[in-house]
């Protein structure tokens, strides 16, 4: 007897203790994300897992699972935090599937854990994330041999009675003894003969050509990924009118060399027969799986392991041990995805969105992990003599913007000061900023804050009160002023703009149409001759003469700075059309918010999950004198490692020899 057929002599054991489990939490899982979108993790026999699901989803729901490997799901950049992430592993502490966890974590999503091994590495990291679920699947045996035998089964069983109790009219108790009844009959000595015999004629060099129906599509993987793993020969997966569409002429230049497995159903059988009927000689046979609902596949997915046992009879293998290469142990252990998974931080996520919506030519060739650390670098080595900080959506969050820094942010702006650090603000604002900072801030404080008003138009110290002292009139201004008076068309109501003699503030909620509004301002004379600029801050857009810069502020900050000293810029608006790009595009500068799509703009250090406010009190609190009384980042204070701290405990669930 082979290993495989010992292993499959027992499943219904399996089968049977997962019927006895109190399946609730699963169950409930399943129904907390039944209108979320759904991505479902695995490899190797957990990927059948993986597919399963989706069918359950498909067939509870009518809603789509989008099924993923772990390099798919590490590599991929979009963000999460809508959607739920469930990770298919039979021992849970694969590197690839702790990779997984820390990129779910990254990408601002919880994962649900559906394992044998609840103590495994992965589902140790997951339940370490606020929102994570770890449901255990019993099993009889825990070591599966080579293929995936009893995780696997146990996984669908538990999966199948979980999702009758989310569904609307279920069967109830009458499933479970169902179930067990068929995989008894799928398992019977008599079942696995008649399949020896349907694949008694499949020969060691043959290409198996699997034709299957799209809804029985976890058999036919187990069908694919089994003859791979088992070496028991090559594999082409497709469907029946896939197939039509040119891979036909494989059987017309190797017909003898193929075998042919069709997996149909109700509505593809017929399609199938018409096929067939057209084909060349060639060996074939085809299971019909019926409706292909939950309980069909379930069981089809028994069956399939008995096709796997009979095809490894035909060609003298055993799938339960058929003999690894050396380099089988080092290929699986290897912990390359997970080394990517913790460097691909929330912030080099961030940034890489940016880079790739704008998807620079001569950018290509650069690795954004590889730039990130010497970003890191910089910031670590870097004496800090000055910072200047945005005010909206930095210092103050949109919620704030009509009261006062909080407190604890006015409390590292004065331990700052008191380091000897130079303070400098950076804003789109008028007076309204300077009052709010006076009233806060020590006044002893006061001479030593540059406040650079209305983008860096106006620098003056933060005891000026510029509504007593403002800034002269710009002509080009006044007259781009005039001409936004002139265009009501493009105005939620009546006009709203604010001129305060060097720069007009227009709020995004008083514009009719985004795009028309930029369109239309190609016919403003001072706009489109270049004198005038704008950019988009949180609320507004900015207009101001084309000499302002924020980096007016940084001078002045870094004016008697000793040479070696450097300027730290911090801003929300770092995109390549906000307001904080200038002043943030450079080795020190760091955004709480956007970030643009180009290598040398600006770098956020946390990503979206740590912004604004929040993000600043973190970064102002790491910078401290080090043990030689320089001011620098501590760049350890910054938590940045904390995906590092995520790792194996090295005992993986591995193939058999």
């Amino acid at each position: 007897m082979t290993r495989f057929a010992e292993k499959l002599d027992t499943l219904l054991g399996t089968a049977e203790l997962v019927a006895a489990t109190n399946l609730d939490s699963l169950a409930g899982a399943l129904r907390g994300g039944r209108a979320r979108p759904t991505i479902a993790i695995g490899s190797g026999g957990s990927a059948i897992t993986a597919r399963y699901f989706a069918r359950c989803r498909e067939t509870l729901f009518a809603q789509g699972t989008e099924v993923v490997t772990p390099v798919e799901f590490v590599l991929g950049n979009r963000d999460l935090a809508a959607h739920d992430v469930w990770l298919f592993s039979a021992g849970a502490d694969n590197p690839d599937s702790v990779a997984s966890v820390i990129a779910a974590r990254a990408r601002g999503a919880a994962v649900r854990v559906l394992t044998r091994n609840v103590a495994g590495s992965a589902a140790v990291a997951a339940r370490a994330q606020a929102g994570s679920e770890i449901f255990e699947v019993p099993v009889i045996e825990t070591k599966d041999g080579f293929l995936a035998t009893h995780s696997l089964v146990g996984s669908v069983v538990a999966l199948l009675l979980a999702a009758d109790q989310v569904c609307d009219d279920p069967i109830g108790e009458g499933l479970a003894a169902r179930a067990l009844q068929d995989i008894a009959l799928a398992l019977a000595p008599e079942a696995r003969a008649t399949m020896r015999v349907r694949f008694a004629d499949l020969g060691r060099n043959d290409l198996l050509l699997l034709i299957a129906d799209p809804g029985v599509r976890a058999i036919a993987e187990l069908i694919e990924t089994s003859a791979w793993e088992a070496a028991i020969g090559p594999v082409q997966l497709t469907d029946v009118r896939n197939f039509a569409h040119g891979r036909h002429s494989w059987l017309h230049h190797r017909s003898r060399e193929t075998f042919v497995v069709a997996l149909t159903g109700h509505e593809t059988l017929k399609l199938w027969e018409r096929a067939a009927a057209i084909l060349p000689d060639v060996r074939n046979t085809s299971l019909d799986f019926g409706d292909g609902g939950r309980l069909r596949n379930a069981i089809g997915l028994v069956e399939g392991l008995t096709i796997v046992e009979s095809m490894g009879a035909a060609v003298g293998i055993d799938p339960g041990k058929p003999g690894i290469g050396d380099f089988g142990r080092a290929l699986y252990d290897d912990d390359g995805l997970l080394t990517v998974s913790r460097e691909l931080s929330p912030a080099i996520r961030h940034k890489q969105a940016a880079l790739l919506a704008r998807d620079e030519a001569d950018g290509a060739g650069r690795s954004i992990r590889a730039a990130a650390a010497e970003r890191r670098e910089a910031l670590s080595c870097a004496a800090i003599g000055g910072i200047v900080l945005d005010y909206d959506g930095t210092i103050i969050s949109d919620e704030e913007r009509y009261g006062t820094p909080r407190k604890e942010i006015v409390d590292e702006l004065v331990r700052l000061d008191s380091i000897g650090v130079r303070l400098g603000i950076a804003t789109g604002r008028g007076d309204s900023g300077g009052k709010a900072l006076r009233e806060v801030l020590p006044a002893e404080l006061h001479p030593r804050v540059t406040m650079g008003y209305y983008n860096g138009a106006y620098v003056q110290p933060l005891t000026v009160d510029i509504e007593k002292a403002p800034p002269p009139i710009d002509a080009d201004l006044a007259e781009t002023f005039a001409w936004l008076q002139a265009q009501p068309q493009l105005f939620v109501g009546e006009f709203g703009g604010r001129f305060s003699n060097v720069q007009i503030s227009v709020k995004l909620e008083n514009l009719v149409d985004n795009g028309a509004f930029f369109t239309a301002l190609k016919a403003c004379a001072p706009v489109e001759s270049g004198r005038v600029k704008f950019a988009r801050s949180g609320h507004s857009i900015d207009f101001f003469a084309a000499g302002t810069s924020k980096k007016t502020v940084i001078d002045r900050v870094r004016n008697g700075l000793p040479e070696d000293s450097a300027v730290l810029c911090v801003g929300d608006s770092g995109a390549r059309s906000g307001n904080d790009h200038e002043l943030l595009s450079h080795s020190l500068g760091v955004s709480v918010g956007t970030v643009c799509g180009r290598h040398e703009g600006c770098w956020s250090l946390f990503g979206a999950e740590l912004t604004g406010p929040e993000a600043l009190l973190r970064l102002l609190g790491s910078v401290q004198r080090d043990v030689h009384g320089i001011v620098r980042i501590n760049v350890s204070a910054l938590g940045l490692d904390s995906f590092c701290e995520m790792g194996t405990n090295g005992e993986h669930d591995a193939p058999a020899a």
